[in-house]
Parts: C-alpha cells; structure tokens; sequence
C-alpha cells in the first residue's frame, strides 16, 4: 500500500478585503470583478458584510465561490459592520474597500507590498481617480472642531490636503490597507463612539501616536465611481455624523470642548428651521439603534 502523496500547503491570504454592502448590487458586482482581475488572487480573502439588502447584493457569492458574504439583518452602520468582517478575516492586512471603488490589477499587491516593505507605516491608499480619469483627492489634515462642525452639519468632505511626499496624516475610507495587528491592538473600530461616520478618524489619530506612517502609494491606482443612495434620510446621516465628531472631540480634546461643539451644531440646526434635525443632535441619535 503505497503512501498517500503529501498535499500541497494552503497559504494563508495575505490581504483580506471587506466590504459593506446596502442595495448596491451594481456598484458591488463591478468593485468584485475588478477584484478578481487582481494580480495573485489566490493571496486575497474577499469578505462582503451585507446590512440586509433587498436588491440582491446578499447574493454575489452566488457563481463567485471565492466570496464570503456575511448577511447582517439590518444597518448598523460601516463602523459595526467593518469590524466583523475585521474580525472574520485570516489575512495579515485589512483592506477597506467601498463597493464604489475599481481596484486596478496590481493595486491591492502594490499597497500590501508598501506596508510589507515599510515597517514604520500601519497603513496605506493608492492614488483614486474619476471614471474619466480626472485624479481625486482624499488625504487632509486631523480637523479641529470647526472644520467637523461644518462637514458634519453638511456632510461633506474635511478641506482636501496637497500631497507631498509618500506619507499622509488622513485620508478619506473608500480604500485604506491596514495591518491588522495594528486593527486588533486598538480592540478594532470603537463602536461606542462611532456608527456611520469618523471612525476612521479614530484610526488615523491612533497610528499617529503610535508614530507610524500612512503611506500614499501612487503606483496603486483605483477609480472612484459616484456616490451610491444614502443608507438612511439626511436628518439621520447628519445627526450621525455630529455625534461621532462630538465623540472623537471627546476623547482627544475632553468632555467640555465635546458639548461646546454639540451645542454649536445643536444651535446651527435650529438657525436652519430644522427642528426635528436639533432634537436628534440633542439626543445624540445615531445610525446604530443599539448605541
């Protein structure tokens, strides 16, 4: 009787890629094939957490056996959704990834290769651009209050940040590869403090303290395609929004200069004829029902 023939060993995937769905099976399908032209497939892990889509987006896997989709029965927002596919993946680095986002082939490698090469950086982008090929910004500086007041309140993106050098201090979460040791040091994403906006914030301030580097890989090229539908109405998003920011002011800048930024905002809804907008920012409303 003859020995069985050793069978070859599985590596382990280097770079996991989660990815938050809600009714966007499109956007989604696109972002996943653009994956799958990816340079050294069998070295990435593709996770899909879905936050109770009725549009079929639960269903990607169905035809791409390489997908892992973990179904959610409702929005809780990106913050609670990406730490469980965070915690779900085997790879050494995280990449988040908007559905909205076409990785180029040798994208996901050429930033896991930026961080494999650079023990100083916890993290790192490619360079985005329009699907007319226009280049589209993402990095900015930490904000203070004023600058979080005003793209709370308005949902729209902190004052952009020229690019100089390999490194950013912040950048905006539509593509981002983190180590995942640095991930799980932090005890991941914080759910208390965050729903749908500024967790990453929280991240950004954390490997700054750490004194490690987000790199900006210009060779690792992605394109940027529109915004998706809102997840929730603007009342909501907005309310989100402001008390993440109040909940990051917090925790760096202390309790006192948390409420003055609240009260701002609560205030500045008011001076909007926005009634309903003041009493969800007075009562800290956010995505996550369960926070």
């Amino acid at each position: 009787m003859h020995p069985e023939a050793p069978q070859p060993e599985v590596q382990p995937p280097l770079v996991s890629v989660v990815i938050v769905s809600l009714n966007c099976r499109e956007a989604l399908e696109r972002c996943l094939d653009a994956i799958a032209r990816s340079r050294e497939p069998e070295r990435l892990e593709v996770l899909v957490v879905d936050a109770g889509s009725r549009d079929g987006s639960a269903e990607v896997d169905a035809g791409r056996p390489w997908v892992q989709v973990i179904r959610m029965p409702m929005y809780f927002g990106k913050t609670r959704a990406r730490n469980i596919g965070t915690r779900t993946a085997k790879g050494d680095y995280i990449l988040f990834l908007d559905p909205r986002v076409e990785v180029q082939p040798d994208c996901i490698a050429r930033l896991a290769g930026a961080l494999e090469a650079r023990a100083d950086a916890a993290a790192a982008i490619p360079a985005l651009e329009s699907p007319a090929g226009d280049p589209v910004p993402s990095a900015f500086r930490l904000p203070g209050p004023a600058e979080l007041r005003q793209a709370s309140l308005n949902l729209e993106p902190l004052p952009r940040q020229p690019l100089s050098g390999d490194a950013v201090e912040a950048a905006e979460d539509w593509a981002v590869i983190i180590r995942k040791t640095f991930l799980a040091g932090m005890n991941y994403l914080n759910e208390k403090r965050f729903s749908e906006y500024w967790a990453m914030l929280d991240v950004w301030r954390q490997i700054r303290l750490a004194g490690k580097k987000v790199l900006y890989v210009e060779q690792a090229r992605a394109v940027l395609h529109p915004e998706l539908p809102p997840p929730a109405s603007r009342r909501e998003l907005v309310s989100d929004a402001v008390a993440g920011a109040a909940s990051w002011i917090a925790r760096y800048d202390g309790f006192f200069a948390a409420l003055a930024f609240r009260l701002r905002c609560f205030l500045a809804a008011l001076a909007s004829l926005d009634p309903g907008l003041a009493w969800y920012i007075l009562q800290g409303r956010r995505l996550d029902p369960t926070q």
